[in-house]
């Protein structure tokens, strides 16, 4: 991982910035379990209707692979207006984190992604252009635990836009509302869980974009 310097990872509708280069596994354990929680949360309701259900079931999908949610539970709404870009929202909103080196983290990430064609078609597909996505920043605790939030992310605008993390919304009737869920790896528990991860990884076609540091 080191060598490649990967600090991000776009895959379905969720886009993953890591603060530090994550090791090979916990890299793999992330978008897998990321893949799989998405699949599980997407049988049970779409996102774009029922998007609290559809979390709910996300996470609960995450903690039965071995993640563990910080205090139980899941943020409520929070509604926030944006003058700028979704991507100048998103930088503010990692700076205003625990660790204020995820604001940096974020920057590289959008970095990589703005010029991935590919992965920005991909993006506007998965998430009906904004419509619904999720944002999460991931980093080791001073323990070397893998922590992550996860920010489910609704864009609100009269007109949707192709890259639109990256469309300036200036003038424009342009809001977020967003739900927030803090977890925590058991590399215990989710080795317990390999066998069926390795099962139901690949029955599931998700593509996945690695993102790399310019």
């Amino acid at each position: 991982m080191n060598e490649n310097k990967i600090i991000g990872m776009l895959t379905g509708h969720s886009l993953a910035s890591c603060m530090e280069t994550l090791s090979l596994q916990d890299y793999t354990d992330l978008t897998d379990c990321t893949q799989i929680a998405t699949k599980s949360a997407d049988m049970l309701c779409s996102r774009f209707v029922d998007s609290s259900t559809w979390l709910h079931e996300y996470v609960k999908t995450l903690e039965f692979l071995g993640w563990s949610v910080f205090e139980d539970a899941i943020f409520t709404r929070i509604s926030r207006v944006i003058s700028h870009s979704v991507a100048d929202f998103l930088v503010q909103s990692a700076q205003g984190m625990q660790d204020p080196r995820q604001g940096n983290a974020m920057i590289d990430t959008l970095d990589a992604l703005k010029p991935d064609k590919p992965a920005l078609v991909s993006l506007d597909e998965e998430s009906l252009m904004g419509e619904r996505f999720q944002v999460i920043p991931a980093r080791y605790d001073t323990k070397g635990f893998l922590e992550i939030a996860v920010f489910n992310l609704e864009l609100v605008v009269r007109t949707k836009r192709s890259s639109f993390l990256f469309w300036n919304w200036e003038n424009q009737d342009a809001k977020i509302i967003q739900r927030r869920a803090s977890l925590k790896l058991d590399r215990y528990r989710l080795e317990h869980k390999r066998p069926l991860i390795d099962k139901k990884i690949h029955e599931i076609a998700m593509k996945r974009f690695n993102l790399q540091k310019r």
